[in-house]
């Protein structure tokens, strides 16, 4: 059974009580430094990038098993969901997942080995 996205589209209730829309647009790589992989998401028409970083994507991949699109998107959704929730503004500098964060959102969405 293929796995199907939760966080392609959500909504997230941020720190001031207000709703947002939140609908992912598209996913790249940059192509310096450690690769990292960047999702682009619409945050009520906002653009906003969260950035899976590519030293621990490729470190947790080579360890367990290389994870789909969707899961990806699911992993950058639910980090971009909390941190939504956790305060009212979303600044770049703390949009970034390292490793050990990606394992904690990835038993959050119950993806394993």
């Amino acid at each position: 059974m293929a796995y199907e996205s939760e966080f392609e589209n959500f909504e997230a209730i941020g720190a001031d009580a207000a709703p947002r829309k939140v609908e992912f647009r598209k996913a790249g790589t940059l192509a310096s430094g450690d690769r990292p992989e960047l999702y682009f998401f619409a945050v009520n028409g906002r653009q906003v990038v969260v950035c899976l970083a590519g030293e621990g994507l490729e470190g947790w991949q080579r360890a367990h098993r290389y994870l789909s699109r969707e899961e990806k998107v699911d992993v950058a959704g639910l980090f971009l969901k909390k941190q939504i929730e956790s305060r009212a503004e979303l600044n770049a500098e703390d949009l970034r997942i390292e490793r050990s964060e990606l394992e904690s959102l990835l038993r959050s969405l119950g993806i394993s080995k």
